[in-house]
């Protein structure tokens, strides 16, 4: 296992060897600076991944010193690179759990567009769960669908590509296998008129309710857990966030007042969103007002006069709007629902998600 610098838990896979590779390229002193950090339910496992990686990298002649991240981290977009400069100098970043973000990512006054070169991101593939339950669950609740695309959270890419085997030698065409994010579904909607069925493959109704509402609720959405094997239909857990949603609407006919809310973690600094949505809502003789907050939660927007914004638009991260604070008692949107009601399209084009 130290030869590959792999560690597992015996749920979990964790592959380090993009850290070799780095390391090897810098060919530089043997000293290395780590901080680590994991979303919620793998930061139990850090103090043991610290210690496996310093045992891995002293067996290849590296000395490892290792610094653990005590918050969780829920996604790509909140990466600690801010924080680096409190470590040291040359300090590698190692985010578990995830893969590089898809959207840019912004520090020290500049937004990168690819992967930083001192963080390494390690998924972590979960090495459980029963294709042939899966595939059998499936099939019972699929009927006469066959043109299939299958999303999955990134822990489990190599169960979803299993499953999506067996299920073409059982006779269906799978038009995609991709990994899906909380905030972005594009790469499976634009299938959306070549099939008959979705697939999400991942723990939670995260991702399968945020593709269920990128879709409008226009299309089936089945949701396999890899933990429990077990299938379901989410179509009415995906319309009834809908109805929350048109309700949140439907109560801005008389709005007067927006507060942009703009993020400070850096992939969810997102001023070009906010000028937009700004620039729609002046359009209108709506007041703005922009708003920074690198955490957001109902008891930030408690601290808040009452009567000083009538809505609110989060262009950090859109499953605020509709996790967090889809029943705040003022309306908290996601920048496409902004959009809609801002230019009258929602009648036109129905509902739309994320952005």
């Amino acid at each position: 296992m130290k030869k590959d610098c792999v560690y597992t838990d015996g749920s979990y896979r964790f592959d380090f060897s993009t850290l070799l590779e780095l390391l090897v390229k810098r060919g530089r002193s043997k000293r290395v600076e780590l901080y680590i950090e994991a979303p919620q339910g793998f930061v139990r496992l850090l103090r043991h991944i610290s210690d496996f990686l310093s045992e891995c990298l002293a067996s290849k002649g590296y000395e490892a010193t290792v610094h653990i991240k005590l918050e969780p981290v829920f996604g790509a977009c909140a990466l600690s690179i801010d924080e680096l400069k409190y470590i040291g100098k040359n300090v590698f970043l190692i985010h578990l759990g995830h893969d590089p973000y898809i959207y840019p990512i912004c520090t020290g006054g500049t937004c990168y567009h690819s992967s930083l070169p001192n963080v390494v991101f390690v998924p972590g593939e979960y090495v459980g769960g029963s294709v042939e339950e899966i595939v059998e669950n499936l099939r019972e609740l699929l009927g006469a669908s066959k043109r299939l695309a299958i999303g999955y959270s990134v822990q489990h890419r190599m169960l979803s590509h299993s499953v999506a085997e067996a299920l073409s030698r059982n006779g269906y065409d799978i038009r995609l296998v991709a990994p899906v994010l909380g905030c972005y579904y594009y790469n499976l909607v634009k299938y959306r008129d070549v099939v008959d069925a979705f697939i999400v493959i991942a723990g939670g109704y995260f991702h399968s309710l945020g593709l269920g509402l990128a879709l409008g609720g226009e299309k089936t959405v089945l949701r396999a857990d890899p933990y429990s094997n077990k299938v379901e239909n989410i179509g009415d857990k995906v319309l009834h966030v809908l109805s929350k949603r048109y309700w949140a609407l439907s109560l801005l006919s008389s709005a007067k007042s927006l507060g942009i809310i703009i993020g400070l973690l850096p992939g969810q600094y997102r001023p070009w969103i906010a000028s937009f949505i700004e620039a729609l809502a002046r359009r209108r003789g709506i007041k703005t007002y922009k708003l920074y907050a690198r955490y957001l939660s109902r008891e930030v927007l408690d601290n808040l006069s009452p009567s000083d914004y009538d809505a609110f638009v989060v262009t950090s991260c859109p499953r605020l709007a509709i996790d967090d604070l889809g029943d705040y008692w003022k309306p908290v949107l996601t920048p496409a629902e902004a959009r809609l009601w801002l230019t009258d399209a929602l009648g036109k084009y129905g509902y739309t998600f994320p952005w």
